[in-house]
This record gives C-alpha cells, sequence and structure tokens, in this order.
C-alpha cells in the first residue's frame, strides 16, 4: 500500500447504492489523492443506535497517525442537465472505467 493505485486525471466507477456522497453517482474523474488516517477515538461520531458514522479521515492532525490507505477525490460524471458532485471515496470501492461507460450506465435502467 506504498502507492496509489489511481491517478489524477483517471476515470473510475464506484457503488451507486448510497455508499459514495449523497445521491446515485455511478462514476467520476479523479481530481486528488490523499492519505487516508484513522481517527482518534475522540473525533469519531456516532448514530443513535451506537454505529459509527465513520473512522477514517485525511487531516492527519485529527487521527491517530495510523495510515489506512488512499482517498480519491472524485468530480462526479453525470448525463447533461444534471449537476456533478465532488466526493470523497475509498480505493477499494473504485474501479477503471471510461466516461461512456459511466454515462451509459445512467441510461441502462431508465
Amino acid at each position: 500500500m506504498l502507492y496509489a493505485k489511481f491517478k489524477e486525471g483517471q476515470v473510475v466507477s464506484f457503488p451507486s447504492a448510497c455508499t459514495v456522497g449523497s445521491k446515485a453517482r455511478k462514476g467520476g474523474t479523479i481530481t486528488a489523492v490523499e492519505k487516508m488516517y484513522e481517527l482518534k477515538e475522540e473525533n469519531k461520531t456516532y448514530y443513535s443506535n451506537g454505529i459509527c458514522r465513520g473512522d477514517l479521515t485525511t487531516q492527519q492532525n485529527l487521527s491517530n497517525g495510523e495510515f489506512k490507505g488512499y482517498a480519491y477525490r472524485c468530480k462526479t460524471i453525470q448525463p447533461n442537465g444534471f449537476a456533478a458532485e465532488i466526493v470523497m471515496v475509498e480505493e477499494f470501492k473504485l474501479k477503471l472505467t471510461t466516461k461512456e461507460k459511466v454515462l451509459n450506465s445512467y441510461t441502462i435502467y431508465a
């Protein structure tokens, strides 16, 4: 895990089942690569049922310093008439693809 798997400018797809961003996005273009760290316990937040909202961060000062992998900032690819969104995605959720495949994935189920 010394090197990032993807580079800036590459087009990637990611799961759209509400695991990335606040809307159903299917893929995007990588705009930045950042290191992820495990949050300190006092910086973690929890849902009312006790489940942790997330235990990773890209800000080293909020972490315990333990490197966990890479996070990718992506600008989502959307069909004409829809606004793009900037999202952060963990490396294991990404797959290399093309812009055409991402756009076609929106019309398959429509």
